[in-house]
């Protein structure tokens, strides 16, 4: 009787990957690109040792809720536009992997430009309206979300191996409070993207010898208030302690209320004296204009 030979070629494969069961498949710790993107090493560190975060608020995790949502409808809404959707790639070397939200394809009959015509990795994301309203003002993506992009650029096309040719990466950002949208796009740096690679190469080596990286946040950074790993991380504690040192500031959405509110209270006063207190006619001076607001 002849010995039945393994079976080899691309449908082998894929038979292979078929018979898996991925929940008793023993899976090794893999970094996320949204987490590398916080440009936090030691927070990157304790994700790939598994350390436990502190529980997510209940508004918070309503919060990613409607992020998700808003993902599959912008997901439904460019179906026909898209080669694939939540496209999965990884780079093992590094131990990273991650899903794309969507590689968008234009062709020639439908752009407006030349330059445009191919293919763009997607990324989305929903806003608070005051975190929206920045973005826009700005005219350019928050810094952890254009790095997030670079690092897809650079994984897609190490994974695909250049069979998917990407001119670059679409932000695209949905008020949350009000569905406005901003969109914008973000081209790969082969600089910073090597940049952050060695850092990752000398956290995953000390890792090794069981050394965490010196490799965190600036103490005025706005993420340690957030961080899940507080309570363990001592960086981010003595940063809290810094921060609470320094002068209060407003937040920014606070100011805009407190501002939003005196306006309208002064167009109330003017009308209930019937406009008796004449306005200055033409322009008036920023010292003219809080002493009218009552800023004084």
């Amino acid at each position: 009787m002849k010995k039945k030979k393994d079976s080899i070629g691309a449908a082998a494969y894929a038979v292979e990957w078929l018979q898996q069961n991925p929940y008793t498949k023993k899976k090794e710790e893999y970094i996320k690109p949204s987490s590398l993107a916080k440009g936090c090493l030691l927070y990157v560190a304790f994700e790939l040792q598994g350390k436990p975060k502190q529980p997510l608020d209940a508004r918070v995790g309503r919060i990613l809720s409607v992020g998700t949502d808003s993902h599959r409808r912008l997901q439904r809404m460019l179906e026909r536009a898209c080669l694939a959707q939540e496209v999965f790639w990884e780079v093992p070397e590094y131990r990273i992997h991650g899903y794309c939200d969507g590689i968008l394809y234009i062709p020639a009959y439908q752009a407006k430009r030349e330059a445009d015509v191919g293919f763009w990795a997607l990324e989305f994301k929903t806003a608070a309206g005051t975190e929206f309203d920045k973005v826009k003002a700005a005219g350019m993506p928050k810094e952890e979300h254009i790095r997030q992009c670079q690092i897809y650029l650079w994984g897609l096309d190490l994974y695909f191996q250049g069979q998917i040719p990407l001119k670059g990466a679409i932000v695209y950002y949905e008020n949350r409070d009000t569905l406005e949208h901003a969109a914008f796009e973000v081209y790969a740096d082969e600089a910073e993207t090597a940049d952050l690679l060695a850092r990752v190469r000398s956290m995953l080596d000390g890792l090794e010898e069981d050394r965490l990286p010196e490799d965190w946040l600036p103490a005025d950074h706005w993420a340690h208030r957030y961080c899940p790993y507080l309570e363990i991380c001592e960086p981010g504690q003595k940063a809290m302690e810094w921060q609470a040192r320094q002068p209060k500031e407003l937040p920014d959405h606070v100011l805009a209320d407190i501002i939003a509110k005196r306006i309208v209270a002064k167009k109330g006063a003017e009308k209930m004296t019937d406009g008796k207190q004449k306005k200055k006619s033409g322009q008036r001076s920023l010292a003219e204009l809080a002493s009218d607001l009552g800023w004084e």
